[in-house]
């Protein structure tokens, strides 16, 4: 069997021609770095792909070198490659760190920082010092305060007192108590001064210790037959940037239509400013693996005994999908043929182990257990005019696409759950372009209505946008019957409910209202049946197709405006038949857990 050829998307011939072309003779001296001009960005989600032109000296002809810098410091040196050339014809490609240009003069800054640190560790420690020898003196003069004063006491009571020297002694008492007092307070400044300026030095010397930022020299090796106007695009990947979706939605009641922006939310902190240049945003993963997949036989065997229990099967299921996807994913990541065919291996072999339960399980535990979800889709966009996103910490909002469509505007209701009523649209992606999943800023006729979440929509689908509460419409629900009688050997058990709408606005409103029966797979032992109804139930087929057969009843009316006696009323009946021996209960907690598995996952669609 012929081994697949393994191939890396990011890989380039040019590679391959630098480790076959041996480089001619080096010449006396480097040529002087060009530029260039950043043309094209492919921007990931982690990473980018950038894109120089460089013009080559038009009188140059022969076999010479150009080298073209500096390259930022997060380029991914392994990727540099040249193509697209114009006039010449490209021999091999090279990349090389730059000697920073500023690392003697570091270094000696590295030596001026450590003194000036040094120095003012000795200035703080004399400071200390001084102040400590001042608070000596003030608690000695606190002590000759204690010896004048009692001595002239005495003084006074023999009629003698000698006021020049009291005097004298008091002013010195104080002059010097206030003379220490202030030195020490300036000290102290001294002190708080010197501590912001050491800590400032000692982050410069963190940042010089871990020395100058590195940057990267391509060397070109070109063939130029003639002289004349020439050029090649050089193209890195740049780690330190990635992008996300942000989206605002505003709907207009009046016009019934949906505006989408969508907006790039950018950081790129690569080292060098993209300025004027095409920018495309994909969400694939740049480096990844061109091997396919290869199936390989699902071996089994025959043994005596049966199986598990059916959680047990449901854990090994969803650890047999996510081991699946695991090795899948590594599989595309994988750099040796080795590596490649092991993950391909390992992705069969969970595979397998997920194919024998579907083999031994019943069909209804099948579908409630984890199908592991679907694959991220690929996407990618190309903004229309050049832009400009300079290399800096603070994210970067970035215009990707606007588009208007008409939209199906009406209310939602739930009122098992809430009296609160909802707004939402339904709309297609006409946009033309797959819609990535993100974070969606709502607004409705102008007001801000809050923040959500929508999955990625490929275009031309039907989705859903939520627009908040409509606080001018109310759905409560009353239980009005509830019979339970026992015929031959079975229970029946009937229920009757009704839905009041008040709609206090000025105008009708469209409303889907759910409600719900109880539900089991098992049909023999439970059968549930719907009785009479005001109104049909919908008559949607998505709805006839995914929400009906699991007991989800739904009605699409019109609720006029109306409230108390004129509120829009619904009433519904169903029944239960079961063996007379049974109960009704909750389902247990392996069930509950299959239940919100599938939920969730029918929630994100």
């Amino acid at each position: 069997m012929k081994k697949p050829l393994v191939a890396s998307f990011w890989l380039c011939p040019i590679f391959f021609l630098a480790a076959q072309t041996a480089p001619p003779a080096e010449t006396t001296q480097t040529p002087a770095a060009i530029t260039g001009k950043i043309s094209e960005i492919t921007l990931y989600q982690g990473t980018a792909v950038v894109s120089r032109i460089v013009e080559v000296p038009a009188g140059k002809t022969g076999s010479f070198e150009i080298v073209i810098g500096p390259l930022p410091s997060a380029t991914d040196a392994s990727s540099v490659h040249a193509d697209q050339a114009k006039g010449v014809t490209v021999r091999s490609v090279a990349c090389r760190s730059r000697p920073p240009e500023e690392a003697a003069k570091l270094q000696g800054r590295a030596g001026e920082v450590a003194a000036a640190i040094e120095a003012l560790e000795v200035k703080s420690s004399i400071a200390s010092n001084e102040i400590a020898l001042r608070r000596i003196r003030q608690n000695y003069l606190k002590d000759l305060q204690g010896f004048v004063a009692p001595a002239a006491a005495q003084e006074m009571t023999h009629g003698v007192i000698q006021s020049k020297e009291l005097e004298a002694v008091t002013q010195m008492h104080f002059r010097e108590y206030e003379k220490a007092s202030q030195e020490i307070m300036k000290l102290d400044l001294e002190i708080k001064a010197d501590s912001k300026a050491l800590e400032l030095l000692e982050q410069e010397q963190d940042t010089l210790a871990k020395g100058p930022p590195v940057t990267y020299d391509a060397i070109v090796y070109l063939e130029k037959p003639t002289a004349g106007a020439a050029s090649i695009s050089l193209n890195y990947f740049v780690g330190d940037c990635g992008w996300f979706p942000v989206y605002n939605v505003k709907g207009d009641t009046a016009k019934n239509d949906v505006s989408v922006e969508f907006n790039a939310l950018i950081h790129q902190v690569s080292g060098e400013d993209w300025k004027e240049a095409k920018l495309a945003l994909s969400t694939a993963s740049p480096k990844t693996s061109a091997y396919n997949p290869r199936l390989a036989p699902l071996y089994v065997d025959v043994t005596t005994g049966g199986g598990g229990a059916p959680n047990a099967n449901a854990d090994t299921y969803k650890a047999a999908v996510d081991q699946k996807n695991v090795a899948i994913k590594s599989q595309f990541r994988g750099r040796s043929t080795d590596e490649i065919a092991s993950q391909n291996f390992r992705a069969n072999d969970s595979a397998a182990s997920v194919q024998l339960i579907e083999l031994s399980e019943r069909l209804s535990e099948l579908r409630l257990m984890d199908q592991g979800g679907e694959e991220d889709l690929s996407i990618r966009y190309e903004l229309t005019t050049p832009i400009s996103v300079v290399s800096r910490r603070d994210a970067q909002m970035v215009p990707v696409l606007q588009h208007q469509s008409p939209a199906d505007f009406y209310h939602v209701a739930v009122p098992i759950l809430t009296t609160s009523v909802f707004r939402e649209a339904e709309l297609a992606n006409a946009t033309g372009r797959d819609l990535l999943g993100g974070q969606v800023n709502v607004f409705l006729d102008g007001e801000f209505k809050g923040r959500t979440e929508i999955s990625s929509v490929a275009r031309g689908r039907i989705f859903t946008l939520g627009f908040g509460v409509d606080g001018q419409v109310k759905a409560r629900r009353t239980l009005i019957d509830r019979r339970d009688d026992v015929q031959g050997g079975n229970r029946q058990v009937s229920v009757s409910s009704e839905i009041i709408i008040d709609n206090f606005k000025q105008e009708a409103v469209k409303i889907r209202l759910r409600e719900r029966m109880p539900f089991m797979e098992d049909a023999t032992n439970l059968r549930v049946s719907v009785g009479e109804m005001s109104q049909p139930l919908s008559t949607n087929a998505d709805y006839l197709r995914y929400e009906k057969p699991k007991g989800i009843l739904r009605w699409d009316i019109n609720a006029p405006p109306g409230s108390l006696d004129k509120s829009t009323s619904l009433r519904y009946t169903y029944s239960l038949e079961f063996d007379k021996s049974l109960t009704l209960r909750d389902i247990n907690k392996e069930q509950k857990q299959r239940a919100q598995q599938e939920f969730l996952q029918e929630y994100k669609k």
